[in-house]
C-alpha cells in the first residue's frame, strides 16, 4: 500500500492515506490519476481528492442498491484496467453535488466510479444511457 502523510503543524500529527490510481483521471480531471480519501464525512459522505491538482475534490456516497438497483456490470476492458480478478471486491461510488440546486443534493448516475479496493485502482464509468440522470436527486438539502 502507498501512504502519503500530511501535517499542517508541527504540533498536529500525520495521518497515513491510502492511495488510489485512477489511469484515466476522472470526467474534468484527466491528467489527475492520484487520489485520496481525505475525509470521510458525516453519515454516508467522504471527500476524495487529486493527489496532483487539489482543485480536483469530489463528494462520494457509495451506490445503493436499494434506491437504484444492481451497479453497472464491468466491461472487460473496465476490469483489466481495475486490475479485477474473480476475488476482488468492487466498491461504487456516486459524485455528489451539492451546488446544482438549491433544494437537492444531486447524485451523477452517468459516471459512477469503481474502485478495486484490494489493488488500490479507480476507475469513473462514464456510460452512455440517455435514461441515466446527471443530477439525480439524492437528498434534500440541509438547512442553513
Amino acid at each position: 500500500m502507498t501512504t502519503a502523510t500530511s501535517s499542517v503543524q508541527s504540533t498536529i500529527q500525520t495521518t497515513p492515506v491510502r492511495e488510489f490510481a485512477f489511469p484515466r483521471g476522472l470526467a474534468g480531471f484527466p491528467d489527475a490519476s492520484r487520489f485520496a480519501f481525505i475525509y470521510e464525512g458525516k453519515g454516508n459522505m467522504l471527500c476524495m481528492q487529486s493527489l496532483e491538482h487539489e482543485e480536483a475534490s469530489f463528494i462520494l456516497t457509495p451506490w445503493d442498491n436499494n434506491r437504484l438497483g444492481e451497479p453497472p456490470a464491468l466491461s472487460k476492458e473496465q476490469r483489466v484496467c481495475l486490475k479485477l480478478t474473480e476475488a476482488d471486491h468492487v466498491m461504487w461510488m456516486l459524485v455528489l453535488n451539492p451546488f446544482a440546486d438549491k433544494t437537492w443534493v444531486t447524485a451523477n448516475l452517468k459516471a459512477p466510479i469503481a474502485i478495486n479496493e484490494s489493488k488500490l485502482m479507480g476507475l469513473q464509468c462514464i456510460r452512455n444511457d440517455a435514461d441515466l440522470e446527471l443530477r439525480y436527486p439524492w437528498m434534500k438539502q440541509p438547512n442553513t
